[in-house]
């Protein structure tokens, strides 16, 4: 019965939880469940009232996540402030936890709120088990998707449809496994990205560079730029693609995460790829509600602006975040400031002047990618850094160390993996479509084999110690 197996996946994802957190987390987590429970029902119940008891759930959620979240970032400066003013604060605590997956759940509560404030059908009213359920998923807990309760535009399953958690959580019927070659595939295929290429590239590359990029040569700091952005999406596309496995072998659908984001022909074409289960929140629950594209050209560029600062803001709590955030705002405004103004010199439709470099053939798509990568890398540096000076001793080091600085590895090697990975990559993805149609009229025991060798290679092979995922830091 699935109410029997939401309570097995209620008390497996609470263990987790506790495993992985403090009993602090799950105090934290259970209580604010009941709280949107109690206000869902007060909704249905008190329909004059029934806008009040909505704003008042978002305001508590942001309230609790921004105090977990931010209570680092202020702490010192009100410090600062409360000892010039002679006052005690002592009281300030000089570090607070922040209980596991407390972005996440809180995304999936405004989402969830806002269904059930809009009357959508596709939402009924979860009960309390089912609400613990969705908000405590041990798939979806630590670092996402973002596993909303409706259907959105834009997230959908490995089979493009649809995958709203309301009606896979509610169903009546026995949950069964799904495609459990595919599942095991995709946690083979997430093993090898994380543990040996994200870590290879993290040890070898990245975090030396990052921690001292002075003494190293202008060359090997753009590999390491290079080689953070290839680290970032084979780490969190790997474990969006292992929590799908998961999901699938437990019964659910997933929104799938990346949509081969490297790939992508400019900055929008990247955010519809990138991290999807949170592009396509922000577009739901921060840029349409301060009025989208409803206000003219001008206040469109403001909503979008003020959309991807959040953004950043909610990855971390420094300048650096906001600048990062920042910087991708401006990327998508001049980008439809430059759509606007080929639609008015060419007298064409909004529609036809969009993506217009890339219509042009593979030779205008392939400029395209070339500088939306560069632009997403460079600004990836201050996503890396841990702070602003941090980030602008990078830049420094890459325009500076070209003479006086002499290599300590080969930074031509790792440039011509990287740019022979990215000409293949595109080929091999076209071309995935022929490979499941291959493994489809294979006996299952024929393929089963070879991936649990390929298993068994990993585990053995792989570097010792498993190393955290970026994302559960957010």
């Amino acid at each position: 019965m699935p109410q029997i197996q939401n309570i097995v996946l209620i008390i497996a994802s609470y263990l987790c939880i506790l495993l992985m957190s403090n009993w602090i987390a799950v105090a934290v987590i259970a209580s604010y469940s009941c709280i949107i429970y109690a206000l869902s029902i007060a909704m249905d119940r008190w329909q004059q009232y029934k806008k009040k008891i909505f704003v008042s759930g978002i305001i508590i959620t942001l309230i609790q996540l921004a105090f977990f979240k931010y209570y680092d970032f202020f702490r010192q400066e009100t410090s600062f402030l409360l000892d010039a003013m002679h006052l005690d604060s002592s009281f300030l605590a000089s570090n607070l936890l922040l209980p596991l997956g407390i972005s996440y759940y809180s995304f999936q509560s405004i989402s969830y709120l806002s269904s059930r404030y809009q009357n959508e059908i596709e939402v009924p009213r979860f009960n309390l088990p089912q609400l613990l359920l969705h908000f405590s998923f041990f798939t979806t807990i630590t670092a996402g998707p973002i596993a909303r309760a409706q259907s959105a535009k834009g997230l959908t399953d490995i089979n493009q449809q649809p995958c709203g958690m309301s009606a896979q959580i509610c169903q009546t019927e026995p949950r069964r496994i799904l495609y459990p070659s595919l599942a095991f595939a995709l946690i083979l295929l997430a093993l090898i990205k994380k543990w040996w290429i994200a870590g290879w590239l993290a040890d070898h590359w990245v975090n030396p560079v990052f921690s001292n990029p002075m003494q190293y040569h202008s060359l090997e700091v753009l590999c390491a730029i290079y080689g953070y952005t290839l680290q970032l999406f084979l780490d969190f596309s790997g474990y969006s693609e292992m929590m799908i496995a998961f999901g699938l072998l437990l019964g659910f659908r997933l929104p799938v995460n990346f949509r081969a984001p490297l790939l992508a022909h400019n900055i929008r074409d990247f955010w519809d790829k990138w991290h999807i289960s949170l592009s396509t929140w922000i577009r739901d629950h921060i840029y349409i509600p301060l009025g989208g594209s409803r206000g003219g050209f001008a206040r469109t560029q403001i909503n979008l602006l003020i959309a991807m600062v959040l953004s950043g803001v909610w990855h971390g709590s420094g300048w650096n975040f906001f600048l990062w955030g920042l910087l991708h705002g401006v990327g998508l405004v001049l980008l439809n400031i430059g759509d606007k103004i080929y639609e008015k010199v060419r007298q064409v439709t909004p529609r036809e002047s969009r993506n217009v470099l890339a219509n042009t053939g593979w030779l205008g798509k392939a400029v395209g990618v070339f500088f939306t990568i560069h632009f997403v890398c460079f600004c990836f540096v201050f996503f890396r850094a841990k702070s602003l000076d941090e980030a602008l001793q990078v830049f420094h080091a890459l325009f500076s160390n070209t003479v006086n600085v002499s290599w300590s590895n080969n930074p031509l090697y790792l440039l011509g993996v990287l740019l022979f990975a990215w000409v293949l990559y595109p080929l091999v993805r076209n071309n995935t479509h022929k490979l499941a149609e291959i493994f489809s009229r294979i006996p299952k025991y024929a393929v089963s084999i070879p991936l649990f060798i390929v298993f068994l290679l990993v585990l053995i092979c792989a570097p010792s110690g498993i190393p955290g995922f970026i994302y559960a830091n957010f």
